[in-house]
């Protein structure tokens, strides 16, 4: 969970601790069952949403890594044409330049698309001399299969990546609405409790820092709400 959103929904824990202490002086002044739901449903509605938010970004991680590795496996097979190239060439200079050799294979999906078509063309023309330089059809039918590949995880992963956008956008906006659920129910009690202050102190935001496992520099747990709140 987000450093943040784990910080505001703590905060709000110790908030509804507060209200549920002194419900029945805050019912009376008119803190509705209405108001207390929304509270409640909005710190729900953000749990939810970051869960869903954390997923996304996990679909991004795994697609990212599948992406990698059929870059990689689409390198290994324009490597194993090249040798089979120099292996069929010896060194005809003009040959191995059409075979690329001394080249970089490039890394980037788009350029390494290029490379398939190119090398699916170039092994078709040399088929037969290849085939008998180490080259094998098993090895020819992944070349063929290769730009497919990378389409497919290229796609995987702008779609993962698009997924992470819109959760996290809508995470945001579930932390914005606590956020104004939050802001209200303090101010209610800071009316409520105008006259109260060891009971308003009850009320105040979570430090930065404090919570679970966190040391604000205060006392992040607040006072034991009383047994007989006013009403």
């Amino acid at each position: 969970m987000a450093i943040k959103i784990d910080h505001q929904i703590q905060d709000c824990d110790f908030l509804l601790k507060a209200v549920d202490g002194n419900r029945t002086a805050m019912t009376a002044k008119g803190f509705t069952e209405a108001k207390y739901t929304s509270l409640t449903s909005a710190k729900m509605a953000l749990i939810m949403k970051e869960a869903a938010q954390q997923k996304a970004v996990k679909l991004v991680d795994d697609k990212t890594a599948e992406q990698n590795e059929s870059i990689k496996t689409v390198t290994g097979i324009i490597q194993q044409v090249k040798n089979s190239g120099k292996s069929a060439y010896g060194k005809d200079a003009r040959l191995l330049k059409i075979f690329k050799v001394g080249e970089t294979i490039p890394a980037s999906v788009g350029a390494l698309r290029s490379q398939c078509e190119y090398f699916t063309a170039l092994v078709l023309e040399h088929h037969d001399v290849l085939l008998e330089n180490g080259l094998t059809q098993e090895d020819i039918d992944a070349l063929n299969s290769s730009y497919g590949l990378l389409v497919s995880a290229d796609a995987s992963q702008e779609n993962a990546k698009k997924l992470q956008v819109s959760a996290t956008m809508m995470r945001d906006d579930a932390s914005k609405k606590l956020k104004d659920q939050t802001f209200k129910t303090r101010s209610f009690a800071q009316t409520c409790f105008a006259k109260n202050p060891e009971i308003l102190v009850q009320f105040k935001p979570l430090p930065k820092g404090g919570g679970r496992g966190g040391n604000g520099g205060t006392d992040n747990n607040p006072p034991t709400p009383p047994d007989n709140p006013p009403a």
